[in-house]
């Protein structure tokens, strides 16, 4: 289809856009530079875990699951809006164990949160890493 314009008014000529655009060539290196500056290694697992913690000279609790785990710590989706940097409580109801840990990443979202525990042990999950 062609159009065309009175004289004395602009013309423009029609230009194909560009239909094939990149994947998200970031992607790949990205994800190699956060695994390189990682303590240790992640392994996903749906760890059951009870999240406790103070407010307001009183003890609160939560369910969560952890998404992955490592040495260190885990990410996990807990029930509760934790805010970065709480000192909390990790108990493990199948073994009864206990662990300290931090807050150390919690998304837009406040319920997925990265625990950094205080003395990493990698036996704490039950899991072979």
């Amino acid at each position: 289809m062609e159009v065309s314009f009175p004289p004395g008014e602009p013309s423009f000529e029609r230009q194909d856009m560009a239909t094939k655009t990149l994947n998200n060539p970031m992607t790949a290196s990205a994800e190699e530079r956060w695994a390189r500056l990682r303590s240790h290694k992640r392994i996903i697992s749906r760890v059951r875990l009870q999240v406790e913690w103070d407010e307001g000279g009183k003890k609160q609790s939560a369910n969560a699951v952890t998404v992955d785990v490592s040495h260190s710590g885990c990410m996990a989706i807990v029930g509760a809006p934790l805010p970065l940097h709480k000192n909390v409580r990790l108990i493990h109801p199948e073994s009864g164990r206990q662990a300290e840990a931090q807050v150390v990443w919690r998304d837009h979202e406040a319920w997925d949160v990265g625990l950094e525990l205080a003395r990493p042990d990698a036996s704490f999950w039950g899991l072979k890493l």
